[in-house]
């Protein structure tokens, strides 16, 4: 917690944002290979998940659209550092 009365600037929430978004994004995407793994039958995976369940995240946009808006905050927060890190804002 920061003192009372003292604010944190954007930069630290877009760091925390940065932070966030890698780890869940991380999961994410070893999900989401184990799910096309799982759809292919590579590694037996295909025993240890059912084909429906594996099509359901794989596919069908469940899993799709948390991958694209944690890619979308990941990428503008690490952007706006950078480009602060420069100083070209």
């Amino acid at each position: 917690m920061p003192p009372t009365g003292k604010r944190r600037s954007f930069g630290y929430y877009a760091v925390r944002a940065v932070r966030v978004s890698g780890w869940f994004l991380l999961a994410l995407m070893v999900l989401y290979i184990v799910t096309g793994w799982a759809l292919g039958g590579v590694f037996g995976l295909d025993r240890v998940m059912s084909e429906k369940t594996a099509t359901d995240l794989h596919v069908n946009w469940k899993l799709d659209r948390l991958l694209i808006v944690l890619l979308a905050v990941h990428v503008g927060a690490a952007a706006y550092l950078a480009l602060r890190r420069k100083r070209w804002i």
